[in-house]
């Protein structure tokens, strides 16, 4: 087995190994992930969720056993903006000029209004100290639904993307997971994955920060009938409303409608 992490700010990662293949998702800097096969310089990678897709080589630097699981242990904040700048050490060219939200660093250092994240390869880049949030353990006994909706309205306006998990294109399931996952909370990448979580709930206990699912589709509750998303139809992460009274009521997503799941305790 071998191992890798993530050189660019983002990475496709992609259903084959080749430049025009399906967008499955993507991959954010300095993330660690395993190689399971080499193919037509691309890698094929399983994320720590488990997600696999191919990435291209170039994206990513080969890394030791060692190194593979002592990077993750030391991941201890996150970027809460949607993007936020880096300075790279004197020299160095090789380092994106930002970084996306949701990119978990190791912060080794505050001074004033800076922040000194360590990479990989051990070097330090400076980042604002606003940019960045502490990271949460994966799901998260307490969490704000306040929190959630206030990021996911972060993204409005944003374009669609097939595969997105980035403020430069989100699809639906990748911007749930990205909220959630900031808000410590570990979700499948997928909808029909993310159908698994949580549990249960009637229609008339909608609440904010609830799931709503749809044929092919996911959507984030802010009350019992409106919802933000990313969604194709919109063109990018919206508002809409499930209520026929409502002057952005949606009648396709109530003829697509599954069910309501609770991921927040």
């Amino acid at each position: 087995m071998k191992y890798a992490v993530v050189v660019r700010n983002v990475a496709d990662l992609r259903a084959e190994p080749k430049f025009r293949s399906e967008r499955k998702s993507q991959l954010l800097f300095d993330e660690a992930v395993e190689i399971l096969e080499d193919r037509d310089g691309y890698y094929l990678v399983r994320q720590q969720d488990r997600y696999e897709g191919w990435a291209d080589q170039r994206a990513v630097h080969v890394i030791s056993k060692k190194l593979f699981g002592m990077h993750s242990e030391h991941l201890n904040y996150q970027v809460g903006s949607p993007t936020a700048r880096v300075k790279p050490p004197p020299g160095a060219r090789h380092f994106p000029p930002f970084l996306f939200y949701g990119t978990r660093v190791n912060l080794v250092e505050k001074i004033g209004r800076d922040a000194f994240i360590m990479t990989h390869d051990d070097h330090l880049l400076k980042i604002s100290v606003r940019k960045l949030t502490p990271l949460l353990e994966d799901n998260a006994i307490i969490v704000n639904p306040e929190g959630i909706i206030r990021d996911a309205r972060k993204f409005l306006g944003v374009p669609y993307l097939w595969g997105g998990v980035t403020p430069f294109g989100f699809d639906c399931s990748g911007l749930v997971q990205m909220v959630y996952r900031t808000a410590g909370i570990k979700l499948p990448r997928d909808s029909k994955d993310q159908r698994f979580s949580g549990h249960w709930i009637n229609i008339d206990q909608v609440r904010k920060g609830d799931l709503r699912f749809f044929r092919g589709h996911v959507a984030i509750a802010l009350d019992r009938y409106r919802i933000i998303h990313s969604s194709l139809g919109e063109g990018g992460v919206a508002i809409n409303s499930l209520n026929p009274g409502d002057p952005d009521f949606r009648p396709d997503l109530i003829n697509i409608f599954i069910e309501d799941r609770r991921v927040i305790i």
